[in-house]
């Protein structure tokens, strides 16, 4: 899941008030529930230099929609890793606010609860060090590990965009409520190995996560069942992908 931000644009003029650029929030509950259902697929994801691709790991999510909230489990594998990095993420069915938020691996282990006061605890395994987390924050924020799957829901269209808030806490770079941008939306197709040619939304984000500026990803999605296929990752001068494996 990596990005750079556009302004947005205040126009005086009431007739050009349509082409400002939208501010998704919970609240606002624009997304078709019709897209929210139970999933489970794997990505492979690869490091590319020049022509060529380095597998590096595979990517399992699974999604569980609940009667009241939906549950995203993520589990990474890299081959350099014996160990697994799981986060898992629930969120309020309703509105897609966040609830909880736990993530797991070799370098650190975190737990945020979601509420009026975000709670938690920062483990710095490396370190020997807890950080206990509580901080307050205004309401109309996403949790910045559910929000690339909350793209896949948007009722995108060419040219759309938009921004959001989403919360991070990593203690290497922003903590707290940052900014995530979906800077462009085009058509494309997309072919897969056992469906052939699939219209595709391509969409351009980018987000305050991490410590590099000019980072964004480029999402590959079905336009007819919102499945994504591919997303590639340009940080700084590297690129990865991760590749849907076709069932």
């Amino acid at each position: 899941m990596t990005r750079t931000y556009l302004t947005l644009l205040c126009l005086a003029a009431m007739p050009f008030l349509g082409l400002s650029q939208e501010r998704i929030t919970p609240q606002k509950n624009i997304v078709d529930k019709k897209w929210i259902k139970n999933q489970n697929y794997q990505m492979v994801w690869t490091m590319l230099r020049d022509t060529t691709s380095m597998k590096i790991g595979i990517v399992n999510t699974k999604i569980d929609v609940l009667a009241n909230q939906i549950l995203v489990i993520t589990e990474v594998k890299m081959n350099a890793n014996p160990s697994p990095w799981i986060d898992s993420t629930t969120v309020n069915r309703a509105d897609l606010s966040p609830v909880y938020h736990a993530s797991y691996n070799a370098q650190r282990n975190m737990s945020i609860h979601f509420g009026k006061e975000i709670t938690g605890f920062y483990q710095d395994k490396v370190g020997n060090k807890t950080t206990a987390i509580a901080q307050k924050v205004p309401a109309g924020y996403f949790d910045s590990n559910f929000y690339p799957m909350l793209i896949d829901w948007l009722p995108l269209k060419t040219g759309y965009k938009a921004d959001l808030d989403i919360y991070d806490y990593n203690p290497k770079g922003k903590m707290g409520v940052i900014k995530a941008h979906i800077l462009s939306v085009s058509e494309g197709i997309y072919h897969t190995q056992k469906q052939g040619d699939r219209k595709v939304w391509i969409v351009e984000v980018s987000d305050e996560i991490g410590t590099s500026a000019d980072s964004k990803s480029i999402y590959q999605i079905d336009q007819l069942n919102r499945r994504l296929y591919k997303q590639k990752i340009l940080v700084g001068n590297r690129t990865m992908e991760m590749t849907l494996i076709e069932n």
